[in-house]
């Protein structure tokens, strides 16, 4: 019999078993998947030049504490992300016209800047009303739970092309539409951004997976990969976690690191709360294409593009690195990106899209790698997307333990859609764990 089993090996199950390891506990870490990182995965097949590009977390905010602080210990580069900061170098795709969004806003007498500013200026207006660490509490919550993010747009009456704009924008953030998230649930992201997340972006330079396997090689032979697990029972002084193998592993306490739509998969005795895994997911997923020359570069674009079309956006993976090659990664996001990543010809298509927006980009185009996270089998979506009147519903029960069963990942925390609320999660499951084990 072991102290604790953790079920699942992203960075939330990794940094639980890490901190228990840490502090004397006895762990067995159990991964579904034949690699460790969850939603964390960096290509590197196929690509030249040792360039990477990310299908899952990316960006590192100078207010994530926690990811920098592992990025600090295992020895890795942070370099800053400055795509898109530019206007007159973004360029806004819409109806099958390019345009940079300077060019839009010079042609329209700044109603997209206008709105955008509009827009900032709303975030920040509802995210005054919340606490960043418990979204739930306070006299405003329950009223921005009841409505949408469409709610807001609707009020705004924004111009066309900057509610396309913004549209695009809460697609790639959430996965969803705006009339599918809570307006809770911005107004608790932009209460975030209150505190600095998203003014200063970086990027991992070693790719982002470094921190996962920096964690699971300390770890060792306590991670088992390729290790489903199907059930597990809570029988009051222990917890039994059965594989897909047919094993069974006895501990004290179990600690559940999955999404919560793969954890509706696993059978679990007694049963969780009710709502608990009604919460839902944005979907999507990435195509990233590599190519011998950065033609955006010579068309006057640092490879940053928002479209009404599918792809959804655009950015350069690779900016800051030398060399003639780069890589581009389009999000698909929300209904129609995640109806596209579903085709068999996604690649060709969005490849094709990047060849009209960067006229002549196909002759360079090599190496092209793709991942939809809706249809992944391990995750079943991008992250927790909270509906209307899910937060408020579920905030309460997803931070507290359950018999003998702590949840962790970014859907348990503050920062929730993110690494460093997975990070965070880890850290707190731990802490309740050794409470536990006290």
């Amino acid at each position: 019999m072991t102290d604790v089993v953790v079920v699942g090996a992203g960075l939330a199950g990794l940094r639980a078993a890490t901190d228990l390891t840490i502090s004397g506990a006895d762990v067995v870490v159990l991964e579904a998947r034949d690699r460790v990182g969850g939603r964390v995965l960096t290509h590197r097949a196929g690509m030249a030049a040792g360039q990477h590009a990310e299908a899952g977390a990316e960006v590192v905010d100078a207010v994530h504490v926690e990811v920098m602080t592992l990025v600090e210990g295992l020895g890795l580069t942070l370099v800053r992300a400055r795509g898109g900061d530019d206007p007159a170098l973004r360029l806004l795709d819409h109806g099958g016209r390019l345009a940079s969004f300077a060019a839009v806003d010079a042609a329209t007498s700044g109603a997209l800047r206008d709105g955008l500013a509009d827009w900032d200026d709303a975030c920040a207006t509802v995210g005054a009303l919340v606490d960043p660490d418990d979204p739930a509490a306070g006299p405003f919550a329950a009223d921005l739970d009841r409505r949408s993010v469409a709610d807001l747009l609707g009020d705004l009456r924004l111009a066309p092309l900057a509610r396309l704009a913004v549209g695009r924008a809460v697609r790639t953030s959430f996965g969803a539409p705006p009339a599918e998230i809570s307006l809770l649930h911005l107004a608790w992201r932009a209460a975030r951004r209150a505190r600095g997340e998203g003014q200063v972006r970086h990027r991992v330079a070693e790719g982002f997976d470094r921190l996962a396997t920096g964690l699971a090689g300390a770890l060792g032979t306590r991670v088992r990969i390729a290790t489903p697990c199907v059930a597990l029972l809570d029988g009051g002084s222990g917890v039994t976690v059965t594989t897909a193998a047919g094993d069974r592993i006895e501990a004290t306490v179990a600690v559940l690191a999955v999404p919560l739509p793969v954890l509706g998969r696993i059978a679990l005795q007694p049963a969780l709360p009710a709502g608990l895994l009604e919460v839902s997911y944005g979907l999507g997923g990435t195509v990233s294409v590599q190519y011998e020359r950065r033609l955006w570069l010579d068309q006057g674009c640092d490879g940053s593009v928002v479209s009404d079309r599918p792809y959804g956006e655009l950015w350069e993976a690779t900016e800051g690195t030398g060399g003639n090659q780069g890589v581009l990664t389009a999000r698909l996001s929300s209904n129609d990106g995640a109806a596209l990543l579903a085709l068999p010809d996604c690649d060709r298509r969005v490849r094709a899209e990047i060849d009209r927006v960067f006229r002549g980009a196909e002759g360079f185009a090599g190496t092209t790698l793709h991942h939809d996270w809706s249809n992944d089998p391990w995750s079943l979506g991008t992250a927790a997307a909270f509906a209307p009147g899910q937060l408020t519903a579920v905030w309460s029960l997803l931070g507290r333990p359950h018999g003998r069963v702590v949840l962790a990942g970014e859907h348990t925390d503050g920062w929730a859609g993110t690494a460093e609320g997975a990070l965070r999660s880890g850290a707190r499951a731990a802490r309740q764990v050794l409470d536990r084990l006290a």
